[in-house]
Protein backbone atom coordinates (compact mmCIF):
# COMPACT_ATOMS: atom_id res chain seq x y z
CA UNK A 1 0.00 0.00 0.00
CA UNK A 2 1.20 3.09 -0.65
CA UNK A 3 1.89 6.24 1.87
CA UNK A 4 -0.75 8.10 0.27
CA UNK A 5 -3.03 5.12 0.44
CA UNK A 6 -2.28 3.96 4.52
CA UNK A 7 -2.84 8.14 4.81
CA UNK A 8 -6.66 7.82 3.09
CA UNK A 9 -7.47 4.34 5.49
CA UNK A 10 -5.83 6.00 8.19
CA UNK A 11 -8.63 9.05 7.90
CA UNK A 12 -11.54 6.96 7.03
CA UNK A 13 -10.58 5.20 10.19
CA UNK A 14 -10.76 8.30 12.38
CA UNK A 15 -13.18 9.96 10.82
CA UNK A 16 -15.70 6.63 11.76
CA UNK A 17 -14.53 7.77 15.39
CA UNK A 18 -15.50 11.51 14.17
CA UNK A 19 -18.72 13.05 15.33
CA UNK A 20 -21.36 12.16 18.60
CA UNK A 21 -24.67 11.95 18.08
CA UNK A 22 -27.45 12.73 16.10
CA UNK A 23 -24.97 12.39 13.26
CA UNK A 24 -26.20 12.35 9.63
CA UNK A 25 -25.46 8.39 8.84
CA UNK A 26 -24.42 9.51 5.11
CA UNK A 27 -21.60 12.08 6.60
CA UNK A 28 -18.28 9.83 6.82
CA UNK A 29 -17.12 11.88 10.18
CA UNK A 30 -20.37 11.41 11.96
CA UNK A 31 -20.35 8.34 14.38
CA UNK A 32 -19.99 8.18 17.93
CA UNK A 33 -16.77 10.56 19.21
CA UNK A 34 -14.30 8.30 21.20
CA UNK A 35 -16.22 5.03 20.18
CA UNK A 36 -13.36 2.19 19.59
CA UNK A 37 -14.07 -1.21 18.39
CA UNK A 38 -13.15 -4.89 19.94
CA UNK A 39 -11.29 -5.52 17.14
CA UNK A 40 -8.00 -5.71 18.17
CA UNK A 41 -9.56 -8.55 21.06
CA UNK A 42 -10.19 -10.88 18.48
CA UNK A 43 -6.72 -12.24 17.59
CA UNK A 44 -6.18 -14.25 14.45
CA UNK A 45 -5.71 -18.00 14.77
CA UNK A 46 -2.34 -18.71 13.50
CA UNK A 47 -1.56 -22.04 11.24
CA UNK A 48 -0.86 -23.82 14.16
CA UNK A 49 -4.10 -23.71 16.08
CA UNK A 50 -2.91 -21.13 18.69
CA UNK A 51 -3.64 -17.39 18.80
CA UNK A 52 -2.13 -14.94 18.19
CA UNK A 53 -1.40 -12.13 19.99
CA UNK A 54 -0.21 -9.57 17.72
CA UNK A 55 -3.48 -7.91 17.31
CA UNK A 56 -4.10 -7.66 20.78
CA UNK A 57 -0.71 -6.41 21.65
CA UNK A 58 -0.55 -2.98 18.81
CA UNK A 59 -0.63 -0.28 20.19
CA UNK A 60 -3.50 2.13 19.71
CA UNK A 61 -2.91 5.75 18.07
CA UNK A 62 -5.70 7.80 20.56
CA UNK A 63 -4.23 11.03 18.96
CA UNK A 64 -7.82 11.96 17.20
CA UNK A 65 -10.21 9.87 19.15
CA UNK A 66 -12.49 11.38 21.45
CA UNK A 67 -14.12 14.46 22.36
CA UNK A 68 -10.54 17.02 23.26
CA UNK A 69 -9.42 20.21 22.07
CA UNK A 70 -6.11 18.90 20.71
CA UNK A 71 -7.89 15.02 19.52
CA UNK A 72 -10.41 17.33 17.70
CA UNK A 73 -7.95 19.51 16.19
CA UNK A 74 -5.36 16.39 15.38
CA UNK A 75 -8.26 14.67 13.63
CA UNK A 76 -9.83 17.82 11.50
CA UNK A 77 -5.98 18.64 10.49
CA UNK A 78 -5.86 15.46 8.81
CA UNK A 79 -9.13 16.05 7.15
CA UNK A 80 -7.70 19.25 5.76
CA UNK A 81 -4.66 17.59 4.63
CA UNK A 82 -7.21 15.03 2.95
CA UNK A 83 -8.90 17.87 0.60
CA UNK A 84 -5.44 19.29 -0.18
CA UNK A 85 -4.26 16.35 -1.70
CA UNK A 86 -7.29 16.68 -4.30
CA UNK A 87 -6.47 20.35 -4.70
CA UNK A 88 -4.01 20.97 -7.91
CA UNK A 89 -4.06 24.89 -7.35
CA UNK A 90 -2.64 26.38 -4.38
CA UNK A 91 -5.09 27.99 -1.99
CA UNK A 92 -4.62 31.69 -0.73
CA UNK A 93 -2.22 30.35 2.05
CA UNK A 94 -0.12 29.09 -0.32
CA UNK A 95 -1.04 25.10 0.07
CA UNK A 96 -1.85 22.62 -2.22
CA UNK A 97 -1.34 18.90 -2.97
CA UNK A 98 1.95 19.88 -4.48
CA UNK A 99 3.51 21.06 -1.28
CA UNK A 100 2.31 19.34 1.56
CA UNK A 101 3.11 15.78 2.35
CA UNK A 102 0.99 14.97 5.72
CA UNK A 103 -1.23 17.21 8.14
CA UNK A 104 2.02 18.28 10.53
CA UNK A 105 3.38 19.51 7.35
CA UNK A 106 -0.02 21.50 6.48
CA UNK A 107 0.56 22.48 9.68
CA UNK A 108 4.35 24.08 9.43
CA UNK A 109 3.37 25.77 6.18
CA UNK A 110 0.68 27.65 7.80
CA UNK A 111 1.81 31.35 8.16
CA UNK A 112 0.96 32.56 12.07
CA UNK A 113 -1.89 34.67 11.61
CA UNK A 114 -3.53 31.25 10.06
CA UNK A 115 -2.67 28.92 12.73
CA UNK A 116 -4.33 31.74 15.18
CA UNK A 117 -7.38 31.67 13.44
CA UNK A 118 -6.96 27.53 13.97
CA UNK A 119 -6.32 28.10 17.55
CA UNK A 120 -8.96 30.58 18.67
CA UNK A 121 -11.64 29.18 16.54
CA UNK A 122 -11.36 25.44 17.43
CA UNK A 123 -10.85 26.66 20.79
CA UNK A 124 -14.04 28.81 20.79
CA UNK A 125 -16.18 25.99 19.21
CA UNK A 126 -14.58 23.58 22.01
CA UNK A 127 -16.00 25.47 24.84
CA UNK A 128 -19.30 25.73 23.04
CA UNK A 129 -21.33 22.95 24.53
CA UNK A 130 -24.42 21.13 22.69
CA UNK A 131 -27.44 21.03 25.58
CA UNK A 132 -28.83 17.92 24.35
CA UNK A 133 -25.74 15.96 25.32
CA UNK A 134 -22.63 17.71 26.72
CA UNK A 135 -20.76 17.13 23.05
CA UNK A 136 -18.54 20.17 21.84
CA UNK A 137 -19.23 21.84 18.68
CA UNK A 138 -15.79 20.89 17.37
CA UNK A 139 -16.53 17.36 17.34
CA UNK A 140 -19.23 17.74 15.31
CA UNK A 141 -17.30 19.43 12.62
CA UNK A 142 -15.99 16.90 10.03
CA UNK A 143 -14.03 18.26 7.76
CA UNK A 144 -11.60 21.07 6.89
CA UNK A 145 -11.76 22.98 3.56
CA UNK A 146 -9.85 25.96 4.10
CA UNK A 147 -7.96 27.86 6.51
CA UNK A 148 -6.30 31.62 6.31
CA UNK A 149 -5.75 34.21 8.26
CA UNK A 150 -5.05 37.58 7.00
CA UNK A 151 -4.58 38.29 2.92
CA UNK A 152 -0.77 38.76 2.60
CA UNK A 153 0.39 37.55 5.49
CA UNK A 154 3.67 35.95 6.05
CA UNK A 155 5.55 34.50 8.85
CA UNK A 156 6.50 38.10 10.16
CA UNK A 157 3.33 39.83 8.80
CA UNK A 158 -0.30 39.28 10.14
CA UNK A 159 -1.58 40.51 6.54
CA UNK A 160 -4.87 42.51 7.02
CA UNK A 161 -7.06 42.29 9.74
CA UNK A 162 -10.62 42.21 8.11
CA UNK A 163 -12.05 41.02 4.52
CA UNK A 164 -14.72 38.91 3.63
CA UNK A 165 -12.66 36.01 2.51
CA UNK A 166 -10.43 36.11 5.27
CA UNK A 167 -9.42 35.61 9.03
CA UNK A 168 -11.63 32.48 9.14
CA UNK A 169 -12.22 28.55 8.57
CA UNK A 170 -14.57 27.09 6.15
CA UNK A 171 -15.58 23.56 6.93
CA UNK A 172 -17.84 20.85 6.54
CA UNK A 173 -20.66 19.86 9.76
CA UNK A 174 -23.03 16.78 10.77
CA UNK A 175 -26.95 16.69 11.21
CA UNK A 176 -26.61 17.33 14.81
CA UNK A 177 -24.93 20.44 14.87
CA UNK A 178 -27.13 21.55 12.35
CA UNK A 179 -30.25 20.93 14.33
CA UNK A 180 -28.58 22.73 17.38
CA UNK A 181 -27.53 25.48 15.54
CA UNK A 182 -31.04 26.32 14.03
CA UNK A 183 -32.42 25.89 17.49
CA UNK A 184 -30.12 28.43 18.78
CA UNK A 185 -31.40 30.53 16.03
CA UNK A 186 -35.17 29.56 16.22
CA UNK A 187 -35.02 30.08 20.01
CA UNK A 188 -32.79 33.15 20.26
CA UNK A 189 -30.52 31.59 22.65
CA UNK A 190 -33.07 31.38 25.33
CA UNK A 191 -32.65 28.74 28.13
CA UNK A 192 -34.44 25.23 27.12
CA UNK A 193 -36.62 22.80 29.66
CA UNK A 194 -33.61 21.32 30.67
CA UNK A 195 -31.97 24.49 31.92
CA UNK A 196 -29.80 24.58 29.28
CA UNK A 197 -28.88 26.30 25.77
CA UNK A 198 -29.37 25.05 22.39
CA UNK A 199 -25.23 25.77 22.63
CA UNK A 200 -23.64 27.05 25.45
CA UNK A 201 -20.76 29.61 24.82
CA UNK A 202 -16.85 28.94 26.63
CA UNK A 203 -18.47 30.88 29.86
CA UNK A 204 -21.46 30.84 31.32
CA UNK A 205 -22.52 34.12 30.91
CA UNK A 206 -22.60 33.79 26.97
CA UNK A 207 -24.25 31.46 24.71
CA UNK A 208 -24.90 30.83 21.35
CA UNK A 209 -27.73 32.74 19.48
CA UNK A 210 -29.38 34.20 16.43
CA UNK A 211 -27.24 36.84 14.49
CA UNK A 212 -27.85 40.05 15.15
CA UNK A 213 -25.13 41.41 12.01
CA UNK A 214 -27.45 44.06 9.98
CA UNK A 215 -25.31 42.80 6.95
CA UNK A 216 -27.32 39.56 7.21
CA UNK A 217 -25.35 36.14 6.27
CA UNK A 218 -22.65 35.78 4.33
CA UNK A 219 -23.66 35.20 0.85
CA UNK A 220 -24.12 32.09 -0.64
CA UNK A 221 -25.33 30.96 2.92
CA UNK A 222 -28.60 32.08 4.38
CA UNK A 223 -28.81 31.78 7.90
CA UNK A 224 -26.51 33.08 10.10
CA UNK A 225 -25.65 32.44 14.29
CA UNK A 226 -23.38 34.06 16.99
CA UNK A 227 -22.55 34.07 20.37
CA UNK A 228 -23.93 36.55 22.89
CA UNK A 229 -20.16 37.37 24.09
CA UNK A 230 -18.79 39.33 21.65
CA UNK A 231 -14.91 39.91 22.75
CA UNK A 232 -14.67 38.19 20.19
CA UNK A 233 -17.72 37.09 18.97
CA UNK A 234 -17.78 34.04 17.16
CA UNK A 235 -20.24 33.78 13.84
CA UNK A 236 -21.09 30.49 11.93
CA UNK A 237 -22.74 31.21 8.60
CA UNK A 238 -24.44 27.60 6.78
CA UNK A 239 -27.32 26.38 5.02
CA UNK A 240 -30.95 26.43 6.68
CA UNK A 241 -32.30 23.39 4.50
CA UNK A 242 -29.72 20.99 3.31
CA UNK A 243 -32.24 19.84 0.45
CA UNK A 244 -32.30 23.20 -0.89
CA UNK A 245 -31.20 24.01 -4.25
CA UNK A 246 -28.97 27.00 -3.19
CA UNK A 247 -27.09 24.20 -0.80
CA UNK A 248 -26.63 22.18 -3.06
CA UNK A 249 -25.14 24.45 -5.82
CA UNK A 250 -21.19 25.04 -6.09
CA UNK A 251 -20.34 27.22 -3.01
CA UNK A 252 -18.76 29.96 -5.67
CA UNK A 253 -16.19 31.09 -2.37
CA UNK A 254 -12.55 31.72 -2.77
CA UNK A 255 -10.44 28.63 -3.42
CA UNK A 256 -13.78 26.39 -2.87
CA UNK A 257 -15.67 27.89 -6.28
CA UNK A 258 -17.05 24.60 -7.31
CA UNK A 259 -17.17 22.88 -3.86
CA UNK A 260 -20.57 21.43 -3.52
CA UNK A 261 -21.30 20.58 0.15
CA UNK A 262 -24.40 21.58 1.98
CA UNK A 263 -23.07 20.92 5.06
CA UNK A 264 -20.58 23.65 4.89
CA UNK A 265 -20.00 25.75 7.86
CA UNK A 266 -18.29 29.06 7.76
CA UNK A 267 -16.63 30.55 11.13
CA UNK A 268 -14.96 33.70 11.89
CA UNK A 269 -14.65 36.00 15.56
CA UNK A 270 -15.15 39.30 15.34
CA UNK A 271 -12.73 41.38 17.49
CA UNK A 272 -13.77 45.02 17.42
CA UNK A 273 -16.91 46.73 15.97
CA UNK A 274 -16.10 46.96 12.10
CA UNK A 275 -16.12 43.46 12.50
CA UNK A 276 -12.63 42.99 11.67
CA UNK A 277 -11.24 39.04 13.02
CA UNK A 278 -7.49 38.41 12.39
CA UNK A 279 -6.50 37.12 15.97
CA UNK A 280 -3.20 39.07 15.73
CA UNK A 281 -4.05 42.55 14.70
CA UNK A 282 -4.42 44.87 17.29
CA UNK A 283 -7.59 45.95 17.94
CA UNK A 284 -9.28 49.64 20.33
CA UNK A 285 -12.51 49.07 19.47
CA UNK A 286 -13.78 45.95 21.14
CA UNK A 287 -16.58 45.13 23.80
CA UNK A 288 -20.03 45.66 23.72
CA UNK A 289 -20.46 49.31 23.69
CA UNK A 290 -17.46 50.03 20.81
CA UNK A 291 -16.00 52.62 22.80
CA UNK A 292 -11.67 52.69 22.40
CA UNK A 293 -9.77 50.79 24.94
CA UNK A 294 -6.15 49.94 25.50
CA UNK A 295 -4.99 48.41 22.01
CA UNK A 296 -4.75 44.84 22.59
CA UNK A 297 -3.78 42.28 19.94
CA UNK A 298 -6.86 39.74 19.26
CA UNK A 299 -5.52 36.70 20.79
CA UNK A 300 -5.15 38.25 24.46
CA UNK A 301 -8.56 39.85 23.62
CA UNK A 302 -9.62 36.17 23.11
CA UNK A 303 -7.61 35.14 26.70
CA UNK A 304 -8.79 38.03 28.45
CA UNK A 305 -12.94 36.94 27.55
CA UNK A 306 -12.42 33.43 27.67
CA UNK A 307 -9.27 31.90 29.10
CA UNK A 308 -6.49 29.74 27.30
CA UNK A 309 -7.06 29.51 23.29
CA UNK A 310 -4.12 26.26 24.00
CA UNK A 311 -1.58 28.42 22.05
CA UNK A 312 0.91 25.83 22.47
CA UNK A 313 -0.63 22.98 20.83
CA UNK A 314 1.80 20.68 19.18
CA UNK A 315 0.12 18.52 16.70
CA UNK A 316 -0.05 14.41 16.49
CA UNK A 317 -0.22 12.30 13.60
CA UNK A 318 -3.57 9.77 14.08
CA UNK A 319 -1.30 7.47 11.57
Amino acid sequence: MSARSSVGLTIALILACGGPNGSDPNDSGSSDVGTTTDAGNDAPTTTDGSSGDAAKDAPVNTACLGDTLDANRNRLLETYYQFLETVSTPQSNGLSQSNVTSALDVWKQLDPSSQAVFLTITARMQGSVLGTDGSSMLSHITKIYRITGGQGATSTDPGTCGGGEYNRMIMSMDSALHVAQLAASQHQGALQSNNEYDISDVVPTSYWRDSHDLGGSHAPFDISDETNGGAPRGQTQYFQDWNSTLAKSPLGRQDLMTLVDPQTIEMDQDYNCPHDSNPLCEYTTYGSLCFPQTSEIGTQIYTDSYGSYGASYSPASCL
